[in-house]
C-alpha cells in the first residue's frame, strides 16, 4: 500500500470511529491487531502484514509481522495475554540451539551474558496474511525465551526442524505506546 493509500485509509478509519462514538456504539474489533491493521508504536507508523498463532500445549501466543514504511524495517510484535514485546531479527551464527538449553542456564551471546527463562516446543496453529517466506499451519518450533543480564532486553531463540536458529531481540512495550487506527 502506497503512502497516499495508507493516509486515505487512516482518515476513513478515524472518521468511522468518530461516527460510531457519536452513535454510541463501540467497535471493539477495530482495537484488535490483525492482518491489515495499521497504527503507530512509539510514534512510528506500521502495517500488520501477517499474523501467526503458536500453541505451546498450555496456552497460546500471537506474533504479528509488522512493516514500518518510514524506516523500511520489519519487526515482530509478540502478544501473550496483556504482554507486548517488540522484537527485531538479529543476524547471528553464534546463537545456541534452543533444544540444547535448560531453564536457568546462562550463556554468552555477542559479548553479553544471557539467562534462559523458558524453553519449550510449540506448533503454529494459525497463519494469516503475507510473509516473504513460506510458513504453514502445523509447523513445529523449539523456542527459548531469554533475558540479557546487563540490559534486561528480551532475546528469543527459535528453531524450526531442518532450519538454523532464528534470533530476535527487543523489549516489552506498554499498551499505551501502541495505537491502532
Amino acid at each position: 500500500m502506497g503512502l497516499f493509500g495508507r493516509s486515505k485509509r487512516i482518515v476513513e478509519i478515524k472518521k468511522g470511529k468518530k461516527k460510531k462514538q457519536r452513535e454510541g456504539s463501540a467497535d471493539t474489533k477495530s482495537e484488535e491487531l490483525r492482518d491489515g491493521s495499521i497504527g503507530t508504536i512509539e510514534g512510528l507508523d506500521f502495517t500488520v502484514l501477517g499474523k501467526l498463532v503458536y500453541d505451546w500445549g498450555g496456552g497460546q501466543w500471537e506474533e504479528f509481522y509488522l512493516e514500518f514504511p518510514d524506516t523500511e524495517e520489519h519487526k515482530w510484535l509478540s502478544k501473550e495475554g496483556t504482554t507486548l514485546e517488540l522484537l527485531d531479527e538479529v543476524e547471528s551464527t553464534d546463537a545456541p540451539d534452543p533444544a540444547e538449553l535448560k531453564e536457568g542456564a546462562v550463556f554468552d551471546f555477542q559479548g553479553e551474558k544471557v539467562k534462559v527463562n523458558e524453553v519449550g516446543k510449540a506448533e503454529i496453529v494459525l497463519v494469516k496474511g503475507s510473509f516473504p517466506w513460506s510458513i504453514a499451519e502445523g509447523s513445529q518450533v523449539t523456542y527459548a525465551d531469554c533475558e540479557i543480564d546487563r540490559t534486561g532486553e528480551i532475546l528469543s531463540l527459535e528453531k524450526h526442524p531442518g532450519a538454523g536458529v532464528e534470533v530476535y531481540k527487543g523489549n516489552e512495550i506498554s499498551r499505551r505506546s501502541l495505537e491502532l487506527y
